[in-house]
């Protein structure tokens, strides 16, 4: 299936502005933080701010203390009066085009002029703008609402910033009738007028339309409404949960659009779950083959093949016999970790759509896979000795106190951090360490071997590997990451800065093998196990790119990596001696 993505879907400016000062405040940790009013129409996104303690103001509350933050909307100037003597600090959100509406109502209604707002009555933009007509506005929406208007002398028209262009033509058409010397102020947003143009354009190119938004925000209704006019089948989804993969199987190219109060991930999990939705037709065996691989790889199979595989890979580099014991040790314990970490961190409902249906469907399965996976994984350990057993049981529990509060009263106050998970760029640090650990310290600490220099290559191999395709992941996943609140090191440094930091630990993962290979610290399987890093490089330049994106593609291309590594393993094993 081929998506046509509408360039003005999602977040406008003022939506955006709104959001951004609200994640400003909790990142300055405010203490309590107040909108008021929903901030946006959008449930997913309150929710998720209620689940972070962001309260909601009704019209005419006003809190002694903490944050206020005035959504994009805006608000009547008797409610703003009462906030601002209420000794609560108050952060103006209003989007710079609806206040751009309200002074103009403000200054011709300061001469005289009753003022005709073309919206929806109960609306929070069009009841801030009513605050601001000295008593003399009237919200109109139907020819009938203009009959039924009083006789005015001075009057001027504007438009709910998110109005239908449509309808405000024929309604001005109306009011010129009966107010023939009327003043007319389109105030409908630019980017509301380019949202609903686009949606009209692309019902034309497509076989059916998708609008993605809350079902109380009225310019995603707009958007419904003037796609169905064109014809086409159009489907309003809040999310990719709501989507028929089975019906929407029957197109071949599907629009995409969304409303100014829908952000961005869910609109690209909307976007990568239809591109999937072939795979629900049914009668090709193609598409069983990809729901087998599918289930592989979200079954977290495939990522513990890999563990399994760094574990033999790390036997080798350090002239360690490979038992099978430390494959299944890795193999297990990767497994149980990435289904326990799935089921309790809040943003994998947001970056992984797929992931998150395919939890959904199969929840009883992987609960006790990942049960019996970590038995199985401490029941290895135990047979491969006491340090194995200990080093194992070590882990799961650092797993376990990552996303508890660990950190000493005293040092949080300080550092505003309660938890190992809100260390900035944390999580792809301790995973890598824990890869490490499970795969190149096991087998060489249940061997009769000691630690050596090769130990520390080995580690840093696996490690440096992992933590690269952590930090792609995150990178991926930091829109939904800084909507919970995570800290992770994409969001602590950027976007581009991370990618720029994952290649350079590229290049000096490069230098170090090549050089431990070349003074003899490791075997010449050093050399080969190069291809893996410039693998690495070669996903992450076709990311930066662009010619490849989130996806099950992506994911199975960075996972595979592992598994490579232990095919290069394989091959060049003395006892095979391929290479």
């Amino acid at each position: 299936m081929k998506i046509l993505l509408a360039k003005t879907a999602g977040f406008c400016m003022g939506v955006r502005r709104a959001l951004e000062t609200v994640l400003r405040a909790m990142e300055q940790n405010h203490q309590k933080i107040y909108t008021y009013g929903p901030l946006i129409h959008n449930p997913q996104v309150l929710e998720l701010l209620a689940e972070r303690g962001i309260m909601i103001l009704q019209p005419g509350e006003a809190p002694s203390e903490g944050l206020v933050v005035i959504r994009a909307h805006g608000i009547p100037p008797d409610e703003r009066q009462t906030l601002q003597t209420s000794g609560a600090c108050v952060i103006d959100a209003t989007c710079p085009r609806v206040a751009k509406v309200q002074a103009i109502i403000h200054r011709w209604a300061s001469q005289g002029f009753s003022t005709l707002i073309v919206g929806d009555a109960d609306h929070p933009e069009v009841r801030g703008l009513m605050g601001h007509t000295l008593g003399r506005g009237f919200v109109v929406s139907t020819p009938q609402d203009i009959a039924a208007l009083p006789a005015l002398e001075n009057v001027i028209v504007v438009a709910q910033t998110t109005q239908s262009e449509g309808l405000f033509d024929h309604l001005v058409q109306e009011i010129k009738t009966r107010f023939p010397e009327a003043k007319i102020f389109n105030t409908i947003c630019d980017a509301t007028a380019s949202r609903q143009s686009e949606v009209a354009e692309l019902a034309r190119q497509v076989e059916a339309l998708v609008v993605v938004g809350g079902r109380n925000s009225g310019n995603t209704q707009r958007l419904v409404e003037i796609s169905q006019a064109t014809g086409i089948p159009t489907y309003h989804v809040e999310n990719e949960q709501e989507l028929d993969l089975e019906e929407m199987s029957r197109y071949r190219l599907v629009g995409v659009t969304a409303g100014a109060s829908t952000p961005h991930w869910l609109i690209s999990n909307v976007v990568s779950t239809l591109k999937h939705a072939w795979a629900f037709r049914p009668g090709s065996w193609f598409n069983y083959l990809f729901r087998a691989w599918r289930f592989f790889l979200k079954s977290n199979l495939y990522v513990a093949l890999g563990a399994g595989c760094l574990s033999y890979t790390s036997s080798l580099l350090q002239d360690v016999e490979p038992l099978f014991m430390y494959f299944f040790v890795a193999f297990f314990y990767i497994s149980a970790m990435h289904i326990l970490y799935h089921f309790t961190d809040e943003a994998s409902k947001l970056n992984d759509p797929v992931q998150t249906l395919f939890y959904g469907r199969h929840r009883r399965f992987l609960r006790l896979s990942g049960a019996a996976s970590a038995l199985a994984a401490l029941i290895l350990g135990f047979l491969l000795g006491k340090v194995a057993f200990v080093f194992i049981l070590v882990m799961t529990g650092l797993g376990l106190l990552y996303n508890i509060k660990v950190i000493p009263k005293t040092l949080a106050g300080l550092t505003h951090i309660n938890k190992l998970k809100e260390i900035p760029g944390s999580k792809p640090v301790f995973t890598a360490v824990a890869w490490g650990v499970l795969a190149a310290l096991i087998p060489v600490v249940c061997s009769e071997q000691q630690l050596s220099a090769a130990t520390a290559v080995a580690f840093f191999f696996v490690a440096g590997l992992i933590f690269i395709r952590s930090g792609l992941f995150e990178i991926l996943a930091i829109e939904g990451d800084r909507v919970v609140g995570k800290e992770t090191l994409a969001i602590a440094l950027g976007r581009q800065r991370t990618l720029n930091l994952l290649f350079l630990s590229a290049v000096l993962l490069i230098a170090l093998m090549l050089t431990a290979a070349w003074l003899r610290v490791i075997p010449t399987l050093g050399y080969v196990l190069v291809l893996c890093v410039f693998y690495a490089l070669g996903y992450l330049l076709f990311y930066r790119q662009g010619l490849m994106e989130a996806g099950l593609l992506l994911e199975s291309l960075v996972e595979g990596n592992m598994v490579l590594a232990g095919w290069l393993a394989f091959l060049w094993d003395p006892y095979y001696r391929l290479f």
